[in-house]
Order: structure tokens, then sequence, then C-alpha cells
């Protein structure tokens, strides 16, 4: 039943995005809002960095593991945790993290979530970026631009594989 309802909003969700589609190669992109799974978070430090080093502004946004507060922690102030107090249990949002998500101002989304994730899912669906990249492919169409993981590779060399074909393809 709670599929049904998180399935319900995530279409709505899709059908109310108007957002603008427009392809940037790397040096187009000036901010990125980056989606991941919590335990990637050594990797995507190393995706960020390497963004900020090319003079691009980095925004984070991942989803608690654990009910802890410990687990938060971990992670840098500037990251977004989602924790559990904003996941109700359908894995729907807060209204409130949904508008200050829908009011940040980016031009590509780069989602790097290895695990499922609804409450990320649900975020993607709602985004406003003019080019949207995945490394998976979910049933429902939310990328512009998807350059699949595959199973055995770390989300580093996934990351380079975009940045190859953001260099080379105008």
């Amino acid at each position: 039943m709670f599929d049904f309802f998180y399935k319900k909003k995530l279409n709505s969700a899709l059908e109310c995005n108007a957002r603008t589609h427009i392809f940037h190669n790397l040096n187009d992109i000036k901010k990125v809002l980056i989606l991941f799974s919590y335990q990637d978070w050594a990797e995507i430090q190393q995706v960020s960095q390497d963004l900020k080093e090319k003079g691009k502004e980095v925004l984070l946004w991942t989803t608690q593991a654990k009910k802890t507060v410990e687990s938060q922690a971990q992670l840098p102030v500037e990251v977004r945790v989602l924790s559990h107090k904003d996941i109700s249990k359908w894995r729907g949002l807060s209204s409130s993290v949904v508008s200050e998500f829908k009011a940040l101002s980016y031009d590509t989304l780069l989602d790097l979530t290895t695990q499922d994730d609804k409450s990320l899912l649900y975020l993607l669906a709602n985004n406003s970026a003019e080019f949207c990249i995945g490394i998976k492919e979910p049933d429902i169409k939310v990328y512009d631009f998807i350059v699949l993981k595959e199973e055995n590779a770390k989300v580093l060399e996934t990351y380079d594989q975009i940045k190859f074909y953001l260099n080379n393809i105008r």
C-alpha cells in the first residue's frame, strides 16, 4: 500500500516538473548538486574535491544510514543529510525538506547513488537542473545523460567516465 502512495507522489512530482533540459559539457557546469549513498562518502569526497578544483560550486545531499546521530557526525556540515525525522514510513519527505530542495539553485545534478533510495529518487523527480546525470537506469525517465556504473566498478571510476564524456562531447 505504501508503494502505491509513493508511486503516486513520485509520478505527480515528475508531471509537475517543467525543468529546462540543456546539455552542459564540463566547462559549462558552474554549480553541481550531487546526490549520493551515505556509505560512498569517501569516494564522493574525492569527486567533490575534483569538481571544486575545476572551479565548480558543489552541493551535497544524502540520507542518513541509521537512526543514530553519531553516524551523521562523520560528514562535514556542508553535506545535507536527511535524517529519519525527515522521512516518513512510506519514504516520503517532509514538506519542509522538499521546499528546501526546490529552493536550491544549481545548473547540473549528478546522481551518484549506488543504493536504491526512494527519498533521493523523490528529490530527483523534483530537481530543477538544466542537466541531470545518472549512473543507473531507473524505471522512470529522470536523467538527460546516463553513464551506467558497472556492478564491480567504484564510484570514482564511473565519475572518471562521466568526466571523459563531458570533456569530449560538444
